[in-house]
């Protein structure tokens, strides 16, 4: 009998053959994950900052709305004051009247 060069073989040949396809494609494989990772982790930080900007504005729009508040706040309780000061100069005998009234219910209350 003859024997087979493992050169001479087909089968050899193509299974050889088959194999570094194989490789060659198993690392094709591993470059496009490697390139597929990289692209979700670049997506993945572009929301963070898309999210952290959306955050910082809010947390503007925030201190803004709450500072215009104070301010309104503050202005309105120098109107009042205004307004009190005013009243108490035209009536200064009403004022007093009132003033000794709400003292005398502040006191009966405070004895009960």
């Amino acid at each position: 009998m003859a024997q087979v060069n493992a050169s001479n073989d087909p089968a050899r040949a193509t299974a050889a053959s088959s194999s570094k396809d194989i490789e060659v494609q198993l690392q094709q494989l591993r470059e496009d994950l490697a390139a597929l990772a990289r692209s979700v982790a670049a997506v993945g930080s572009e929301k963070a900052d898309d999210y952290r900007r959306r955050a910082r504005r809010a947390t503007n729009d925030a201190t803004d709305a709450s500072l215009q508040m104070v301010e309104a706040a503050r202005e309105q309780a120098m109107s009042l004051e205004r307004d009190l000061e005013r009243k108490i100069r035209t009536n200064p005998i009403q004022s007093v009247a009132m003033a000794a009234g709400v003292g005398f219910l502040i006191a009966m209350l405070a004895r009960r």
